[in-house]
């Protein structure tokens, strides 16, 4: 099937990167829609643009003034704008976990009116947690050699964060660890601004004109952050997608939709939205299949699974020879799979596990992905498909 092999697949990732950034509501976003619903089309599919209701994020600008020494700095999604520059003891938190800052509050550690500093690799893990300690204001650390800044969203769970956050580099990152685990105290002025307004996005939904009611969904999100053009997260699951509906055989087709979601990276608003609105379609599906993020030159192989559909799961796996790196069940909630687990159905999540931290950066482009990982995926995928549509 020459739709799924990794050089095809690389390509498609190369057309969708050049049209620029996909975050929500930005042209590359619109240009995106067009590009993958002219590709169903090509192949006999039909198309439906779903509207959806979401809380749009513009992210205008922020500064992080450390000590006396200006930091470079971009706004965390979803968290309030700065009335005026916030003041504050600077604190390192680590990971931010529950766990971690339940610790630092057994050691005498204060987080209340402070700025807490992250290296979690997702924000949107730690920054309730820094919320719900009582701080006043929250950075994340990119957890990179280089100084580049991975951008971040304070909340998955469909709320707007209280608190101002921004993201850093990991090498300014670094400097302010390495002192305040000195001793230095450090008091920083933070300000962060975005605008927040409710807009109206849209997901792809393609199908067979003579479809049955769907047995399989297959997915992926198309939006990515403002920052670059993301080529593993997510344009590597849109083409994969986009390979699957070229491969699947006419019966196949038929008894599977293929959607596209946005503004997944502001809380799975695409998803959340698709749910609500089809909730009578979902009677006699046997899975969602998810696929975000992976197929770099770094990404190792993830697959969260429903624990309904796990020895499924694991006999494709060991029948295709596929090299899986861990497995989470059920999956990690931490994409468009969730709203759907959340009510009720079975669901595989294909992803990297975070083997690959470039993730939300710029670093993460069309040269980084690799063909040959691309190509097991989408074969993965494939026989995955194949298991969950009994044919």
């Amino acid at each position: 099937m020459d739709s799924l092999g990794g050089k095809s697949i690389i390509t498609t990732i190369e057309n969708i990167c050049a049209f620029g950034t996909r975050w929500m509501g930005s042209k590359g976003a619109e240009e995106t829609l067009e590009y993958v619903s002219r590709e169903f089309k090509n192949i006999g599919l039909t198309v439906e643009l779903q509207a959806f209701q979401y809380p749009h994020y513009q992210p205008i600008q922020a500064s992080l003034v450390a000590g006396t020494r200006p930091i470079s700095s971009q706004p965390i999604a979803l968290s309030p704008s700065t009335a005026r520059t916030l003041e504050a003891d600077l604190v390192y938190g680590g990971q931010c976990t529950s766990e971690g800052l339940g610790q630092l509050k057994a050691a005498g550690v204060d987080l209340r009116n402070k700025i807490v500093l992250s290296d979690n690799l997702r924000s949107f893990v730690s920054y309730p947690e820094v919320e719900a300690a009582g701080a006043a204001g929250f950075i994340s650390i990119t957890n990179l050699d280089e100084n580049v800044i991975r951008c971040g969203c304070a909340r998955l769970d469909g709320k707007v964060g209280t608190i101002p956050a921004v993201a850093i580099g990991g090498v300014d990152g670094r400097d302010i660890v390495s002192k305040l685990s000195n001793g230095v105290k450090v008091k920083a002025s933070l300000q962060s601004q975005g605008n927040i307004r409710e807009m109206i996005g849209h997901n792809v939904i393609a199908k067979d004109p003579n479809a049955k009611p769907p047995k399989l969904l297959v997915t992926a999100h198309y939006d990515c952050f403002w920052n670059g053009v993301m080529a593993m997260d997510n344009c590597a699951g849109v083409a994969t997608v986009i390979a699957l509906s070229k491969a699947f055989t006419l019966d196949m087709r038929k008894m599977t939709e293929f959607v596209l979601f946005g503004a997944e990276e502001l809380g799975c608003w695409g998803s959340t939205g698709y749910v609500h609105d089809r909730r009578d379609h979902f009677k006699g599906i046997n899975a969602v299949l998810n696929l975000d993020t992976f197929g770099s030159n770094k990404s190792g192989v993830e697959i969260g699974v429903t624990k309904d559909l796990e020895e499924r799961c694991r006999r494709v796996v060991r029948k295709r020879g596929a090299e899986v790196d861990c497995w989470n069940i059920p999956p990690r909630a931490a994409s468009d799979h969730q709203k759907f687990v959340e009510n009720g159905f079975s669901a595989i999540w294909i992803a990297n596990g975070g083997s690959d931290t470039r993730y939300h950066t710029p670093l993460d482009i069309p040269s980084e992905m690799n063909s040959s990982k691309l190509e097991a995926v989408a074969n993965l995928a494939y026989n995955l498909a194949v298991e969950l549509l009994e044919v």
